[in-house]
């Protein structure tokens, strides 16, 4: 009883804008969470990026009606808790929203969008924003290790690009402000605000849906067609902006968009098992690797494939370092990468299978 009390005096606090919170660890049963008043606290903005370490959250709010109207999303109230260390921690009151195309429809337990208002800056966000949280999509250990994938996706990108999201693993209590008794915690992970992506790369976002690859940086095009390549990810396209932005840079005097890659739970890295390849292509499994670039000539495609041999080390060694897949979850996925590096061995043979499929335009 006392445990469901301090629960709902979480979900229920009213936080102002400089108003900050003290918990303790996140855990399914919640025996130690402890909530004290620092409104004496000097406000602060936290990059919630800045660090690799998984980051423990509670998130407060209706989840039972929030499920129910899933394909019709609705705004909700929420309260996020995030645990700074171990003696000190924020909360501010935020909006979510149920979000993403096809995982919004698949999913139990859907991705979330997390909306900061202006009236609450100072806790998290400098100013009004909205973050994405990949959630666990069914409560099954088998999709924890999507997520967990697909988050080690993300984080090969990055070292393939600074045109790339920067993402935050975070292990996240729920808690349903109506039946606090069924809280429960899963992994997900943060993926950093697209204006803030684009301002940290000197750009902006570009919505314009007549562009296609022909219209972007050769170069930053041909580095994600090999990457998606690589990871067995044929679930993106330029000219429908589908897994796709297109940043402008505003530092350096160019027509030429930058395409950014994200979205790889269809990738055959990750594998799961709800994802199937695209309508039209000829393929009949995910892991079936299909090059979905531009045509380039191969002397303009032979120093990005050179750029990506020269990262093996390092892409396995995230992998491998990687602590919270068993290894026998880890081995499949350096065998896949490691398949692509041994194609590329024969580097001739390569580029003549990315000519067999590349768009001509």
């Amino acid at each position: 009883m006392e445990t469901k009390i301090r629960i709902i005096r979480i979900c229920k606090i009213s936080i102002a804008w400089f108003t900050l919170a003290l918990t303790v660890l996140c855990s399914s049963s919640f025996s130690q969470v402890i909530v004290e008043d620092s409104s004496k606290a000097t406000p602060r903005n936290i990059d919630l990026f800045a660090s690799e370490e998984p980051l423990q959250m509670t998130l407060c709010f209706d989840i039972r009606e929030f499920v129910r109207t899933k394909n019709k999303p609705e705004n909700f109230s929420a309260t996020l808790s995030i645990k700074l260390s171990e003696s000190d921690s924020v909360s501010q009151k935020i909006k979510i929203r149920a979000r993403g195309e096809m995982r919004r429809k698949y999913c139990q337990f859907p991705p979330i969008m997390l909306k900061f208002k202006n009236s609450d800056t100072g806790n998290v966000q400098n100013r009004s924003s909205n973050i994405k949280l990949v959630t666990h999509c069914m409560p099954i250990k088998l999709y924890e290790k999507y997520i967990l994938k697909e988050y080690l996706t993300y984080k090969l990108f990055n070292h393939v690009t600074p045109y790339s999201f920067k993402t935050r693993l975070v292990k996240v209590t729920y808690v349903d402000i109506n039946r606090p008794e069924k809280a429960f915690t899963a992994f997900g992970f943060l993926i950093e605000n697209e204006e803030k992506m684009a301002e940290r790369n000197g750009a902006v976002i570009v919505n314009n849906g007549n562009l296609t690859q022909k219209h972007m940086n050769p170069v930053d095009m041909a580095r994600i067609a090999v990457f998606n390549f690589m990871v067995g990810n044929s679930d993106w396209s330029v000219p429908m902006q589908h897994n796709i932005r297109i940043l402008k840079s505003i530092k350096v005097n160019s027509d030429k968009g930058i395409p950014v890659a994200y979205d790889f739970d269809y990738s055959g890295l990750v594998s799961a098992s709800y994802a199937i390849p695209s309508v039209g292509l000829p393929i009949t499994d995910v892991k079936e690797r299909y090059y979905l670039g531009v045509c380039y000539k191969d002397e303009e495609l032979k120093p990005i494939l050179d750029e990506i041999i020269g990262l093996q080390d390092k892409i396995l060694g995230t992998i491998g370092s990687f602590d919270l897949l068993s290894d026998n979850d880890k081995k499949p996925l350096e065998n896949y990468i490691e398949s692509f590096y041994q194609k590329y061995r024969n580097q001739d043979v390569l580029l003549s299978e990315f000519n067999y499929t590349c768009k001509e335009f």
